[in-house]
């Protein structure tokens, strides 16, 4: 998933070619794990790193890497392990470098049996229908712009997840995030690639709707204010 506008790429088709040519690939998953099933084995990639305190919800700091068995023993980290081989996925791991955060560790079994609890489909469907509720609500903001595919065409692997981007085609963006920040206490995050700029929108699974309807009402009053000084 593209971290700025939540548009979901065909892994398993780019890991398949990949593989017919023989080349490595390794999958960002960040953005993806714990937000909708993910499976290292059925994406069919050799390697797959996440963080994961975006979706799974565990301390900021910990992340997770999956590499294929058969690639362990040629895949070296930058700063080499100390236990002499045969070596395993342990090599990857630095402990031993000296003291670790515990305390951010410790975090992870909680929040694995919490997600566990609720079910990433059911997440999925969260997340899925937060986006959709918002962006419903945004559509008829004068200017409106949707950077964010709703419905899965030929070159995406799913449906909306719980990232959008979008833009107004009078105001800048920038200006849009600073007045959402400083007059409303609205959280966005601004995003540009190539030519495309606007707002990210990332609701959590504990957002409720009325807090979208904040951020909605916010946005409007925010656009209105912003074309009437640019008329000026």
């Amino acid at each position: 998933m593209y971290h700025w506008n939540g548009r979901l790429l065909p892994v398993e088709r780019l890991c398949a070619l990949a593989r017919e040519h023989g080349i490595v690939t390794v999958v960002d998953g960040a953005q993806t794990f714990a937000q909708m099933p993910v499976n290292f084995r059925n994406l069919g990639c050799d390697i797959f790193i996440t963080s994961l305190h975006k979706w799974l919800g565990a301390p900021v700091g910990n992340g997770m890497l999956v590499v294929r068995e058969g690639l362990i023993d040629d895949t070296w980290p930058l700063l080499a392990p100390f236990d002499p081989p045969p070596l395993r996925i342990d090599k990857f791991d630095h402990w031993n470098l000296g003291t670790y955060n515990s305390a951010i560790q410790a975090g992870i079994m909680p929040a694995i049996r919490l997600h566990r609890r609720i079910g990433v489909e059911r997440i999925q469907r969260r997340l899925s229908e937060l986006t959709r509720y918002w962006i419903e609500r945004a559509r008829d903001i004068p200017g409106f712009r949707l950077h964010t595919p709703l419905t899965a065409g030929p070159l995406d692997a799913g449906p909306l997840g719980a990232v959008a981007l979008f833009s107004i085609d009078s105001v800048d963006s920038r200006l849009l995030e600073r007045v959402l920040r400083e007059q409303h206490r609205v959280h966005v995050k601004y995003r540009r690639v190539e030519d495309i700029a606007g707002l990210r929108v990332s609701p959590h699974i504990y957002m409720r709707k009325d807090e979208l309807d904040v951020f909605v009402d916010a946005l409007e009053a925010t656009v209105r204010s912003c074309g009437a000084r640019a008329s000026r």
